[in-house]
């Protein structure tokens, strides 16, 4: 299916409170037990444009990054608010799971964006709320978690990137379906260096090691499973020029030759129909 297509299928799915203050969750009616039979899916929509970039495209849309692989779900309702909300409420109110999206941000630096998923994160661990750190939403969450969190001494991580499951990522209904190893697309300069004891290893890499992990109902991948070549082609599009004399590789032709990895997608869809119950 082209992504157009996807994305009109996806249009329908995402609320029209997008990127507006607390409300309700569009189109979820509660039932009289104050639940509502619609599995509504809060994503915290964290990436920072600059005025470099074109405004009124559906590429720069990051909601619709993730709604399009979640259009045929029947009864998931995804909603995307921006950072600058009040998002303990947003959390608080009957969300069934959270996922916090990438950023071009540090999230190891004092920042209090950085500050406010933080407590987003203290409070669904404290309510036992399902959440997905996607690449700086990982980062930002093994911050939360006692975890080592900085710069990658090797510098960027960019284009299709081989991953391999451990024994317990095998296990975990976020990999349901998944051969042991798989392609994903990468795109970071920052890693989760270490693991505290109390998180659980779920995938590794050879370039960044720690590509996915868990603690109880919290998850994070370092790697991004919403995204697509030409997405990722958009997002470098104004950057090329500063990083080619940055990076050891050639950043062109890695661009340039970007595979499809629609695979990574159903752990997407592994979050909405297996964790955030």
């Amino acid at each position: 299916m082209f992504f157009a297509d996807l994305f009109a299928k996806a249009k329908c799915r995402l609320g029209s409170t997008w990127g507006k203050g607390l409300g309700q969750f569009s189109g979820v009616a509660p039932t009289g037990n104050g639940h509502s039979s619609v599995k509504r899916i809060l994503l915290i929509d964290a990436v920072t444009w600059s005025s470099a970039y074109p405004v009124d495209v559906p590429t720069r849309n990051v909601g619709r990054w993730y709604a399009r692989w979640l259009a045929d779900l029947e009864r998931v309702h995804l909603t995307p608010v921006g950072t600058d909300v009040d998002l303990l409420s947003w959390v608080e109110a009957e969300a069934d799971g959270v996922v916090i999206s990438g950023s071009p941000r540090d999230a190891w630096a004092e920042d209090p964006v950085n500050d406010r998923l933080c407590e987003v994160i203290e409070r669904c661990r404290q309510l036992r709320k399902p959440l997905l750190g996607v690449c700086y939403g990982h980062q930002i969450l093994g911050r939360v978690l006692g975890a080592r969190v900085g710069r990658h001494p090797g510098g960027l991580e960019l284009g299709n990137t081989r991953v391999e499951l451990t024994d317990a990522g095998a296990q975990s209904p976020l990999f349901e379906g998944f051969p042991r190893a798989f392609e994903v697309l990468s795109s970071h300069l920052d890693e989760v260096t270490e693991l505290p004891s109390t998180c659980e290893l779920l995938v590794r890499g050879q370039f960044t090691t720690v590509q996915g992990f868990r603690c109880g109902n919290l998850f994070g991948v370092q790697f991004h499973p919403e995204t697509d070549p030409e997405t990722l082609r958009f997002i470098w599009s104004v950057r090329r020029e500063t990083w080619r004399s940055r990076v050891a590789f050639d950043l062109d032709r890695t661009l340039d030759e970007l595979n499809p990895t629609p695979l990574a997608a159903n752990i997407l869809r592994n979050f909405v129909t297996k964790i955030a119950i």
